[in-house]
């Protein structure tokens, strides 16, 4: 049975196929990003080197980590040396009561020893960044069940960890708060900046080409002012506002609010640069000329 309050030394590992890594890897990455810690062959390089693989794999997937996420395809179904990890995940899930298997679907394949009234996550449907999050969701609540709430030393994830990192006030929580207010923000925002990227915009006004000049000296005229906006949030004073002087505590408030103001300025340049591409004009000169500028 698992020991609630053990120590382990992954939160995740993970089995897979080599033909599925691509998928994988992605997963982890954002897993590993969020500031959990995965067994994944290529970043235990070093770890491995000159380790008898037959004993040293059983060890990690029946011992050493919170829970197994398999990849099952046909890929996995098919190779010796998956059935080789996966006897040892079904061994450790055999023998706890609590779930330790998660298991992924990246096609219509099933798993010998896997019972079929196990829950899947279907790869194809949710995506790498589905399944990522999920297995955080997974290990957020498994901390909160297991009674480990506590500041983790990472910037928050979700609501729930800004809550016990505005709580605990560990040292520079207020730079670690900052960052998750932001990165939400940011996050909002991905579509926008996707969109930019793309160099998409839907059609909006008509600019004749003998008003493009003051066209152009209008909008240079309103991203100097979202860049006056952008220096007011990194002014020293509003910076000391929120996060204090040296010895002194910053003020919960503030810091979301000058965390917002960084995005509504993040938000103003990609809205700025939206209606740039955006403008209408028979000519592909003057076309150039916008987008250009919007870049």
């Amino acid at each position: 049975m698992r020991d609630p309050a053990r120590a382990y030394d992954y939160d995740v590992a993970v089995s897979f196929a080599g033909e599925d890594r691509v998928f994988v890897e992605a997963v982890v990455r954002e897993v590993v990003d969020a500031g959990y810690k995965v067994f994944y062959d290529q970043d235990e390089q070093v770890a491995l080197w000159g380790e008898e693989m037959v004993e040293y794999l059983p060890k990690v997937y029946e011992e050493r980590a919170r829970y197994a996420v398999v990849f099952v395809s046909r890929h996995y179904a098919a190779k010796p040396w998956t059935r080789f990890e996966r006897r040892s995940v079904l061994l450790r899930a055999l023998n706890q009561p609590e779930p330790y298997l998660l298991p992924v679907r990246l096609d219509a394949t099933r798993l010998d020893g896997v019972r079929e009234s196990i829950s899947y996550l279907d790869g194809n449907i949710v995506g790498t960044s589905g399944i990522a999050s999920a297995i955080c969701e997974k290990l957020g609540s498994e901390a909160a069940a297991g009674g480990r709430g506590g500041f983790n030393g990472y910037v928050p994830r979700n609501e729930h960890e800004a809550t016990v990192l505005i709580g605990e006030r560990p040292a520079a929580w207020e730079y670690l708060l900052f960052s998750y207010e932001l990165v939400c923000g940011i996050e909002r925002l991905h579509d926008a900046y996707l969109d930019h990227c793309m160099g998409f915009s839907h059609p909006a006004d008509y600019v004749p080409v003998d008003q493009v000049p003051s066209t152009i000296q209008r909008e240079l005229a309103t991203v100097l002012s979202v860049i006056r906006n952008f220096a007011a949030v990194l002014s020293d004073d509003a910076q000391t506002a929120a996060f204090g002087v040296v010895g002194e505590a910053g003020d919960v408030p503030r810091i979301i609010h000058v965390a917002s103001r960084y995005v509504a300025v993040y938000r103003s340049f990609l809205e700025w640069s939206y209606r740039l591409r955006g403008y209408a004009t028979p000519s592909d000169e003057v076309h150039e000329v916008f987008a250009a500028l919007a870049r």
